[in-house]
């Protein structure tokens, strides 16, 4: 059985990346993993080479696996109210005390991972991790990561924008995008940023839409924003538009790579107010 890994430090962003799951969970007919490292980066960050202070350790230890069973408990108990159709998901959970990105690498492998869901990062102290790890997980993924503020819940998302470049990793994420589409009745929108004086990718976006027609996803539109600033018109179009997850491909040295590093670490992380969902591109 394939799981959702929802990686979970317990502050409120977590929170709503484990209801999150469960939905996902639910309607993705997947098991629930819930995943805490309980390592101190605060203490390696003061003691340099030192080591660990047993009484600290075993405390970490069993916050985390108190945490964990709350946190199944009330999963559980919300997995009552998912719709009649979807599958309500086995929840289990695992802790550990290793640098969660190395960690990664094994869980994906071992235990058939969909997908990862984590809380955005915010200048909370309860959220050291992610504030640390939330680029070196989406640097060693090799499945989509969802990332969510507090406060979200997918049932209040209308519609998920993909930004595109028109690369073959773009169209693998957009048939991703229409299957979560097609569960929660999303409308899909691909957009693409072009300098209004540039033409020379015109053929290629040409084959980019007829391939686009072959996904059969009615409620799918692709958009051409033209304007000199990709990341100046992307957020205009995506502020306009409430109840969205933003999309997109997480590719080194590209177009997206560029709009994550500048845009997105500024907005839709430090101080990000909607989902975002980033497929690797390997």
């Amino acid at each position: 059985m394939k799981n959702i890994l929802v990686l979970t430090d317990f502050s409120k962003s977590a929170a709503s990346a484990a209801e999150a799951g469960l939905l996902l969970a639910g309607k993705m007919h997947t098991d629930l993993l819930l995943y805490n490292s309980y390592i101190n980066y605060q203490t390696i960050a003061s003691y340099g080479g030192g080591g660990w202070i047993v009484d600290e350790y075993s405390e970490r230890k069993d916050k985390s696996r108190v945490g964990l069973d709350s946190l199944i408990e009330g999963l559980e108990s919300l997995s009552s109210q998912l719709d009649p159709e979807d599958r309500k998901p086995v929840i289990y959970a695992e802790s550990d005390d290793n640098d969660l990105a190395m960690e990664l690498r094994e869980l994906i492998k071992t235990k058939n991972i969909e997908m990862i869901v984590m809380g955005a990062r915010s200048d909370a102290s309860d959220d050291y991790m992610f504030g640390a790890d939330t680029n070196a997980v989406i640097g060693y993924t090799t499945r989509p990561v969802l990332i969510t503020p507090a406060g979200t819940e997918l049932r209040n998302q209308h519609r998920i924008v993909f930004a595109t470049d028109f690369e073959d990793a773009d169209m693998e994420a957009i048939h991703y995008i229409a299957r979560i589409a097609k569960s929660f009745y999303y409308k899909v929108d691909i957009v693409h940023v072009s300098d209004a004086s540039t033409t020379g990718c015109d053929e290629k976006e040409k084959e980019f839409q007829t391939r686009l027609a072959r996904v059969k996803y009615l409620g799918m539109e692709y958009h051409l924003i033209k304007g000199k600033d990709v990341i100046d018109e992307l957020n205009q179009f995506i502020d306009d538009i409430p109840g969205t997850i933003l999309a997109m491909v997480h590719v080194q040295n590209s177009f997206l790579m560029r709009l994550f590093q500048h845009s997105m670490v500024k907005k839709a992380l430090a101080d990000q107010k909607a989902p975002l969902l980033i497929f690797p591109s390997k």
